[in-house]
């Protein structure tokens, strides 16, 4: 049996985003996200591991930004865990989480 170590519960979003890899966009879909961490699938973008990179959340205008490390990953899918969040990043990723009617 598989243990969830989630802290928090997450929500289904299907929200495209971008995660920066080597300073370069890469288009990624976050499936569930919440206040801790997401899941995401790698829409387009490399094949490579990082230790950590920087997961952008909107459109540009009024963007979340996160710092994101991986939990694991599986084909296209990866779990993060976001980390060093500030409380403007908390306060607005629960602005997202709210309106998708869960924070």
């Amino acid at each position: 049996m598989e243990l969830d170590r989630r802290s928090s519960r997450r929500s289904k979003v299907g929200l495209f985003c971008n995660q920066y890899i080597d300073g370069f966009p890469h288009l990624t879909e976050a499936l569930e996200l919440s206040m801790t961490g997401a899941l995401v699938r790698r829409v387009l973008g490399p094949d490579v591991d990082r230790a950590c990179y920087a997961l952008e959340l909107g459109d540009g205008g009024d963007s979340v930004w996160l710092c994101a490390t991986p939990v694991w990953r599986q084909g296209p899918f990866e779990a993060v865990r976001f980390v060093a969040q500030s409380l403007s990043d908390k306060l607005r990723l629960a602005d997202v989480l709210g309106a998708y009617g869960r924070c």
